[in-house]
């Protein structure tokens, strides 16, 4: 069974906590958050069904397990640290001018997310972030998937116009 789940572990790691810290934007929550859903997923791998697939089954105990975690800590999903821009790369040189244009833009596009309402936040990060189908996002938001489509519709237009606010 160890080895069977290191696997798993290994397999969804990444995207687990991409997932998660796309939600939070906070690195050691999202740390903190992806290590309690591997330990459900351990404690819980015999009550696994099979009437989803397993990946649309661990998404949606990440995104519950997010959600508990904000209830019990009572917080607001944090702004992204802009500390991430002052970093130096390995060799101790400054970071080049491409990497600093790709890091602001990934600090707007976070900073978008963040000036998203929650519902439409979360539909943007499973498609478009982490690439989920509409099934799969159906599974792990028990939606409908005529609803997903629109929502995922809503989502991007609100995404789009606070990009726009905040670029402007």
């Amino acid at each position: 069974m160890d080895k069977d789940f290191t696997l798993l572990y290994q397999k969804y790691k990444e995207p687990i906590f991409s997932y998660i810290y796309y939600l939070s934007t906070n690195h050691a929550e999202a740390e903190e958050i992806c290590q309690d859903v591997f330990l459900k997923v351990y404690l819980n791998i015999d009550k696994f069904e099979g009437r989803s697939s397993f990946k649309t089954w661990i998404y949606r105990i990440a995104k519950n397990t997010f959600l508990e975690f904000k209830r019990k800590n009572k917080r607001e999903v944090l702004t992204c640290e802009a500390s991430v821009l002052e970093r130096e790369n390995t060799n101790g040189e400054s970071i080049p001018e491409s990497y600093l244009l790709n890091m602001e833009n990934h600090y707007r596009i976070q900073r978008t997310l963040n000036n998203m309402t929650e519902k439409y936040r979360s539909f943007i990060i499973l498609r478009d972030i982490q690439n989920l189908s509409y099934q799969e996002i159906s599974e792990i938001t028990d939606v409908k998937i005529n609803t997903v489509k629109v929502n995922i519709y809503r989502a991007r237009s609100e995404f789009q116009k606070i990009y726009k606010e905040l670029e402007g």
